[in-house]
C-alpha cells in the first residue's frame, strides 16, 4: 500500500473516531441540556413580583447575551443573532399563566451558532456551547428570584 492511501484511511478512521465521540457526547448533554431548561423557569404572581422578576430577567439576558437585545417588551426578550459561531446569545419569554393575566411564567432559552449540525446532530461547537448554555440557564433562576444587590456579587 502506498503512503498516501495509507494516510487517508488513517485519516478517516480518525474522523470516524471523532464524530462518535461527539455523538456520545451529545447523548449524554442533551438530558442535562434539557433540565437546565427546565430549570431557567420562573413563576410569579401579582403585577408587582411580575414586573421585578422581569426586569430582573432583561438584566440577566443583557449581562449574559454575547450580543446586545434587539426586541424587548412585557412578552419577550431577544438578542441578535451573532455572526460568529461558538457565541452565545439569548431569549426570554413572559407567558401569562392564570386566567387573571396577572401570574406569569417566565423563562430564559440559550442559543449558539456552531452548536448543532445539518442532521440535527451535534456541530463542530457542541461541548463549548452546551457548557456555556447549561451554567447561564442553570444560574437564571437564583438571579431572577434573589433580593436586588450590587452587580458584583451575582452567581454566574
Amino acid at each position: 500500500m502506498r503512503k498516501p492511501t495509507l494516510c487517508a484511511i488513517m485519516l478517516l478512521g480518525l474522523a470516524a473516531c471523532t464524530s462518535d465521540a461527539r455523538w456520545n457526547e451529545f447523548r449524554q448533554t442533551e438530558p442535562q441540556l434539557a433540565e437546565a431548561r427546565e430549570f431557567a423557569l420562573v413563576e410569579c404572581s401579582g403585577r408587582e413580583e411580575c414586573s421585578q422578576r422581569w426586569a430582573r430577567a432583561m438584566e440577566y439576558v443583557a449581562r449574559y447575551s454575547a450580543t446586545r437585545i434587539s426586541h424587548a417588551d412585557s412578552a419577550g426578550i431577544e438578542t441578535r443573532r451573532p455572526l460568529e459561531a461558538g457565541v452565545v446569545y439569548l431569549s426570554a419569554t413572559r407567558t401569562p399563566s392564570d386566567k387573571s393575566g396577572e401570574g406569569a411564567r417566565i423563562s430564559l432559552k440559550g442559543m449558539c451558532r456552531g452548536m448543532y449540525g445539518m442532521d440535527g446532530g451535534p456541530g463542530w461547537l457542541y461541548a463549548s456551547c452546551a457548557s456555556q448554555i447549561r451554567s447561564i440557564e442553570m444560574n437564571f433562576r437564583a438571579f431572577v428570584l434573589a433580593p436586588l444587590r450590587g452587580p458584583a456579587s451575582d452567581p454566574a
